[in-house]
C-alpha cells in the first residue's frame, strides 16, 4: 500500500487515462487509488464520472475534482494544443465563477486560487468563511420538539413511554416539551459538513480556519445527511444569510462517499459536467452583455408532438427591436472537418421551425483559428430559407478563459438582422 501525497493535487484533462502500471502508468497514481475507484464504481456502476480501465481510470465530459484521503485528483477541461493544467485549471475556476457555482463574499476568486493548492481545498475554504460570517452575524435559533425524561412536569406527558419507563420512578415524567436553541436542521447539516472537511483537509490556512469554526460552532444532534433534509428548509427572509453555506453543503455531502474505503480513505468528488458548464457559461455571459438589445432565455422549451413530447434549445434569442429569433445550441467537443453530426443539424433543423427562426447557430470550441460554416437547409412547401451556422470560438485569449466570446456572438446575430 503507497503513500498519500498531501501536495500539489494530480491532475489531468477530461478524457485522460491513468493507471498504476502499465501502458497509462503514472507514477502518483497509486494501487489504493485504483482500489477506491473500483469499490465506488462497484457501487455506481452508472457513473458518468470515469470508467474503469485495467489497473486504472479513463476520465469523461466531468471535470472537477475527487479527493480520496489526503490525495486530490483534477480534472480539467481542455480544447486545442495548450498542455499547461494550471492554465485550464483557471479557466475551470473562472467557468464556475461566471456561472454562480463558485462564489466568494469575502475573499476574491483570484486571491483564493492563490492560496488553495485545488479547487476541493477552495469550496472548502468559501464554506468556511460562509460559516464564519454566520457566526459572526449571530447564529438564528428556532424551536424544536424533544421527548426524554424530566423531574418536572413541563409540556405534555407521553402516556405510553411514561407508564413503560417510570413504573418505579414516580417522580419523573416522560414528556414532549419545545426548545428554542440553535439545534436545528440546518445547523445540523454545516455542522456534518464541518465533519466531512475534517477528514480531507490537509492546508494549512484552510486547517486554521476549520479549528476555529469548530471552536465557535455549537454542538448539534448527529444527523445522517440525505437530499431530502434540503428540501425542508422553507424559504424564508430568516434563511437567506445560509443560502451560499447550504449551497456548498449540499454539493458536499451529497458526493461523500464515508463508505468507499481503501484501507481507511474516504471518497469524496465534486464534478461538472463540461456540456452543462459551457452551456451555462456562454448563457451567463450572454446575459450579461447583450441584455440591452436582445431578450436572453435558456431552455424554453415547446411540444412537438402530441401535446407530451418538448424540445427545448439551449439558448433563444428574441430581438427587442424586430420580431427575430435566434436559436443558439451548445456542443463541448471538437469538430475539426468543419462538418456536424447529422443528429445534431436534424435538431437545429426542428429548433428552426418550431420557433419559425431563419438563424441558429451550433457553438463549439476552437482547436485552431477555424473558420464558421454557414450552411442552408433545404426549402420545404413553406418556401421560407433557414440556415445554421457552425461558430467555433476560442476560449482562451492570452492563456485565460476569453471573456469576449458572447461579444463575438452577438455581433454575429446583429449582422444577421
Amino acid at each position: 500500500m503507497g503513500t498519500e501525497s498531501a501536495y500539489k493535487p494530480l491532475q489531468f484533462f477530461e478524457y485522460d487515462r491513468v493507471s498504476y502500471k502499465g501502458k497509462w502508468y503514472n507514477e502518483r497514481f497509486k494501487d489504493f487509488h485504483f482500489e477506491a475507484f473500483e469499490k465506488y464504481y462497484s457501487e455506481n456502476p452508472s457513473t458518468p464520472f470515469f470508467e474503469l480501465i485495467p489497473s486504472g481510470v479513463r476520465f469523461k465530459q466531468y471535470v472537477g475534482v475527487i479527493q480520496i484521503g489526503k490525495t486530490t485528483i483534477e480534472v480539467l477541461p481542455k480544447t486545442g494544443k495548450e498542455n499547461d493544467k494550471d492554465i485550464w485549471q483557471g479557466v475551470l475556476l473562472d467557468m464556475l465563477k461566471a456561472c454562480h457555482l463558485l462564489t466568494a463574499k469575502n475573499t476574491g476568486t483570484a486571491q483564493l486560487r492563490l492560496k488553495s493548492n485545488s479547487l476541493l481545498h477552495l469550496y472548502f475554504e468559501l464554506f468556511l468563511n460562509e460559516v464564519e460570517t454566520l457566526i459572526h452575524r449571530g447564529l438564528i435559533k428556532k424551536y424544536r420538539k424533544e421527548k426524554g425524561q424530566a423531574k418536572s412536569l413541563k409540556g405534555p406527558i407521553q402516556f405510553a413511554k411514561h407508564i413503560s419507563k417510570n413504573t418505579i420512578h414516580k417522580e419523573r415524567f416522560y414528556i414532549e416539551h419545545s426548545l428554542y436553541d440553535k439545534n436545528h436542521l440546518i445547523h445540523q447539516i454545516l455542522n456534518e459538513t464541518i465533519k466531512v472537511l475534517s477528514h480531507f483537509t490537509s492546508e494549512s490556512i484552510v486547517l486554521d480556519k476549520l479549528n476555529r469554526v469548530k471552536k465557535l460552532f455549537p454542538e448539534t444532534n448527529n444527523l445522517q445527511v440525505e437530499s431530502k433534509h434540503f428540501k425542508r428548509i422553507p424559504l424564508s427572509r430568516k434563511h437567506i444569510p445560509y443560502e451560499k453555506s447550504l449551497l456548498i453543503a449540499e454539493l458536499i455531502l451529497m458526493n461523500y462517499r464515508p463508505d468507499i474505503r481503501s484501507g481507511s480513505r474516504a471518497l469524496i468528488a465534486l464534478m461538472f459536467d463540461m456540456n452543462k458548464l459551457w452551456e451555462e457559461y456562454i448563457l451567463q455571459s450572454l446575459k450579461k452583455e447583450g441584455n440591452k438589445d436582445f431578450i436572453i432565455r435558456g431552455q424554453k422549451q415547446k411540444y412537438f408532438w402530441n401535446n407530451s413530447k418538448v424540445i427545448k434549445p439551449d439558448i433563444v434569442v428574441e430581438s427587442r427591436n424586430s420580431n427575430r429569433t435566434f436559436i443558439i445550441d451548445t456542443k463541448w467537443k471538437v469538430v475539426n472537418d468543419g462538418k456536424p453530426g447529422d443528429n445534431d443539424l436534424k435538431q437545429m433543423y426542428a429548433y428552426n421551425y418550431r420557433w419559425d427562426c431563419n438563424y441558429s447557430l451550433l457553438l463549439y470550441p476552437s482547436t485552431a483559428s477555424q473558420e464558421s460554416v454557414v450552411g442552408k437547409y433545404f426549402i420545404g412547401q413553406d418556401k421560407k430559407e433557414h440556415y445554421c451556422e457552425l461558430g467555433f470560438v476560442n476560449v482562451l485569449d492570452s492563456k485565460k478563459l476569453d471573456k469576449n466570446i458572447s461579444k463575438w456572438i452577438l455581433n454575429k446575430l446583429k449582422h444577421t438582422l
